[in-house]
């Protein structure tokens, strides 16, 4: 048992972090909102990103091919050799690369120059046979950062999220940046299409899944970021150009994949839960003020979000009482960004004596030393927020299939594909979306008929996929 005092604050602190069917019903609605004004109007701040993409088509399941990804989304860079078989499989060979931590904040030059050589090395150990006869490859380039798009092989940077600041590549044309580095390398790559990882996630679920469980609606990320995609109306999308979309019509097109950008939802808070927790990770973040329901939500920001809760209760006198003043603390604890959302999912289904199993990790991890009232504390703490972020992430899921009528129909079957590390290793965390979907407009028979699914390697397949789509116009 803890202390009662301790307790009692805890109980505070807790019930600051729920979140009500009331919140998240008037979530779904201003999301709507957001998301509408977003598809007519580039400039408005209370509307959402919704960046037109240029992706017309889905998959079908029988494309057949060997193409190149490469996937910059976070602390790694990955490039992917993937070979489409046509019957709704795949496979691939992939190198994983994390990225430097001075690479982040430095220059674009030095940036793109490291992603090419990461490439031609690939290219080289497992292509080498076609290099020599010529060949030159098409290549899918996930890159997870806020785009404006305006074609399926260009784009430019609008700003950097997850702890990138890479000034001078604002505004820049991210594919003309990396083709450049690559040709000075003489690598045989043409970067075809720039894919966020969450259109991606799409496509990738939408070429395994093959309408198995309904037809794939949604692409989402819930790991060190968060984000979605969907198929949006041509005619819906007001923001691009008329004569744009009359030409794509006359093509034959009649929808695009919009990325919605969704970490920036709600920047104003007008109705995200605030807690003076959350406004202090926001000002200890790269980019303050913005994507406000990323940093609720995702796997960067929730183990921040604990940290900061456990240094208010140090300083309240609760918690690590054999530390005299606050520059005693472990370092690591006093360390922004040290305490991570995987070691939250130990704590999560802890279950041993004493928790034992966190304490080892505490002190592994922040060399921090806990009693079990601590650990108690911290587990209950844990829970909360990863409830909170679940619950959160109900929301734009909701929406989306509200908007676009997704259960309009008899028997209609909906697939969510999604991958990320919270979606798919945080204990429970499906669980309590789908509960929280149950809460939302869409009711307990929506969430009966919508199927959430992993969607593997989803951002590297699918950049290949939107290549394999321009080799088609081709």
């Amino acid at each position: 048992m803890v202390s009662p005092k301790l307790q009692k604050r805890v109980n505070q602190i807790l019930k600051s972090f729920e979140v009500s069917q009331d919140l998240i019903l008037r979530g779904v609605d201003h999301f709507i909102d957001m998301a509408t004004k977003g598809l007519e109007t580039k400039d408005d701040p209370e509307a959402l990103l919704m960046i037109p993409t240029y992706v017309t088509s889905i998959p079908s399941g029988e494309e057949k091919g060997v193409l190149l990804a490469a996937d910059l989304g976070g602390t790694n860079f990955r490039v992917v050799s993937v070979t489409l078989n046509g019957d709704h499989t795949f496979s691939l060979v992939q190198s994983k690369s994390p990225i430097p931590i001075d690479l982040m904040t430095g220059t674009s030059a030095e940036l793109f120059h490291w992603l090419a050589e990461k490439v031609q090395k690939f290219v080289e150990t497992h292509h080498g046979d076609s290099i020599e006869t010529g060949g030159k490859f098409k290549l899918g380039f996930t890159f997870s950062f806020p785009v404006d798009q305006t074609s399926l092989d260009s784009g430019t940077l609008d700003r950097w999220t997850k702890g990138f600041d890479v000034r001078d590549a604002i505004g820049q044309d991210i594919v003309a940046l990396f083709q450049q580095h690559l040709d000075a390398l003489k690598v045989p790559v043409k970067v075809s299409a720039l894919a966020n990882d969450t259109v991606g996630t799409l496509l990738a679920r939408s070429y395994t899944g093959a309408n198995k469980e309904g037809e794939t609606v949604i692409g989402c990320i819930f790991g060190t970021g968060t984000n979605g995609a969907y198929a949006e109306k041509l005619d819906n999308i007001k923001k691009i150009p008329e004569s744009v979309r009359n030409e794509l019509k006359a093509n034959g097109v009649t929808e695009m994949v919009i990325n919605t950008e969704w970490g920036s939802f709600d920047n104003q808070l007008q109705i995200l839960p605030k807690t003076k927790w959350d406004e202090e990770v926001d000002k200890n973040s790269a980019n303050p003020g913005f994507h406000m329901f990323e940093k609720r939500v995702s796997g960067m920001f929730l183990g921040e979000i604990l940290r900061q809760v456990l240094l208010d209760l140090y300083r309240e006198g609760l918690i690590l009482k054999p530390y005299a003043k606050e520059d005693d603390l472990p370092h690591r604890l006093r360390t922004p960004w040290t305490l991570s959302s995987e070691a939250m999912s130990l704590f999560e289904i802890d279950d041993s004596t004493g928790l034992k199993a966190s304490e080892l990790k505490l002190q592994q991890m922040l060399r921090l030393p806990t009693n079990s009232d601590e650990r108690l504390v911290i587990q209950q703490l844990t829970r909360a927020i990863a409830h909170r972020s679940a619950y959160l992430a109900a929301i734009p899921i909701s929406a989306i299939l509200i908007k676009v009528g997704a259960f309009d129909g008899h028997h209609v079957e909906v697939d969510v594909g999604a991958d990320g590390s919270v979606v798919e290793f945080y204990p429970g965390y499906r669980t309590m979306m789908r509960d929280a979907i149950a809460l939302t407009q869409l009711g307990p028979k929506g969430e009966r008929r919508l199927h959430i699914n992993i969607s593997k390697d989803g951002s590297s397949v699918g950049a290949a996929l939107c290549a394999l789509s321009e080799q088609d116009e081709e």
